[in-house]
This record gives C-alpha cells, sequence and structure tokens, in this order.
C-alpha cells in the first residue's frame, strides 16, 4: 500500500503565535509539502526582530510612519505581537498608535488576547484551589 503524507506550509522554529511543528512519527512513500519559501535558511528570529524594531523605531523617532503590507494572517498576527511587545518595553512609543486593516486580522488578534486572559484566569482559580488545599493540610 502506498503511504502518502500531505502538509501545508509549517515551521520547525517557533514564534510568537505558533509552536514549532512537530515531526511525525510516520515513513510516508510520498511526501508533498506547500512550501513558502523552500530550502531558504532564514536569520534567527530574534536577530530578525530586532533588525525589524530598530527599522520601525528609527523612522518613527524621526517622525515617519511605516506602512508594511502583510497579506498573510500568521504574518500579520507575528508582526502585531513583535510590535506590541516593542512598544510596551519603549514607554517613549506609547503614544504612537498601530493602525491594522486587516478585519480578519483583527477578529484573530482579539480571540488571541481572550485566550491569554482565560489561560491567566485558569491558572489564578487553579492556584488559589492548590493554596486553599495546602492551607488545610
Amino acid at each position: 500500500m502506498l503511504q502518502i503524507l500531505y502538509t501545508g506550509d509549517f515551521s520547525r522554529q517557533e514564534d510568537r503565535h505558533l509552536m514549532a511543528a512537530e515531526l511525525p512519527n510516520v515513513h510516508p512513500d510520498v511526501l508533498i509539502i506547500e512550501s513558502t519559501y523552500g530550502t531558504h535558511i532564514h536569520e534567527p528570529r530574534e536577530e530578525r526582530e530586532t533588525r525589524f524594531t530598530t527599522l520601525v523605531q528609527d523612522i518613527v523617532s524621526r517622525g515617519g510612519r511605516c506602512l508594511i503590507p502583510v497579506f498573510a494572517l500568521g504574518r500579520a498576527q507575528e508582526l502585531m505581537l513583535i510590535l506590541d511587545e516593542y512598544w510596551a518595553n519603549h514607554p517613549d512609543l506609547h503614544e504612537v498608535p498601530i493602525y491594522y486593516a486587516s478585519s480578519l486580522a483583527k477578529r484573530c488578534m482579539t480571540v488571541y488576547q481572550v485566550s491569554l486572559l482565560t489561560f491567566a484566569i485558569i491558572i489564578y482559580e487553579f492556584v488559589l484551589t492548590v493554596s486553599y488545599s495546602l492551607s488545610e493540610c
């Protein structure tokens, strides 16, 4: 029997919104992979992010505006998370607004933020439960 494995585009590097892809424990006869970058090797994520945020801050600090066309939803999420963290760590940028024109990206960011909040509440409730249980000992 012929075994075929098909996968969409994936990354073996973890980023801000997705875990690294796991390698399945299979040995297919045929492997079909969607690939944006093919065999291109990227510089380390931290270096890319530093280069990106440094460039954006340089432009903004000179009074400029950055227009960053992003067509892929995952890439839009990633850039928004990078900028959000960078802005949070640089008080001089707090008055500089960040706009994005993708209603889909906006909805996804809302889902992401609600998920983070929900997870934080679950952890908080768990810690309270464990603390209460330990105080009874």
